[in-house]
């Protein structure tokens, strides 16, 4: 008789529906999934690395202060730092603009 016992162990069956709600609601009360320390960090890292490439290609407007920075929160940082960025964008597209309507009436002079 041990050997059917030793067999009904070794039986991999898929668990019960009501052993799955628990889990779930066990999960739902945990929060969810909560992401591995590394996996967070390395998303981290992509986010600084990201902004530190934007700060590099926008160009500092003039009325920054070093000491102000300092006591911003990162937060404050990347939205100022989006906005900055922003408006460079913009100001890159009028400059495009100009200059191709500033080409298009060059080639397109009346001639006398």
């Amino acid at each position: 008789m041990a050997a059917p016992a030793a067999t009904r162990r070794l039986k991999l069956t898929r668990p019960s529906a009501s052993l799955m709600k628990a889990r779930k609601l066990r999960k739902k009360a945990a929060g969810g999934k909560r992401p591995r320390a590394a996996a967070s960090r390395k998303r981290v890292m992509a986010i600084r690395r990201k902004m530190e490439a934007l700060r590099r290609l926008v160009p500092l407007c003039g009325d920054d202060d070093g000491a102000v920075v300092g006591r911003e929160s990162g937060g404050d940082r990347l939205d100022e730092l989006l906005l900055h960025a922003a408006g460079y964008i913009l100001r890159l597209q009028m400059q495009v603009r100009v200059m191709q309507v500033m080409v298009h009436a060059l080639n397109n002079l009346p001639e006398d």
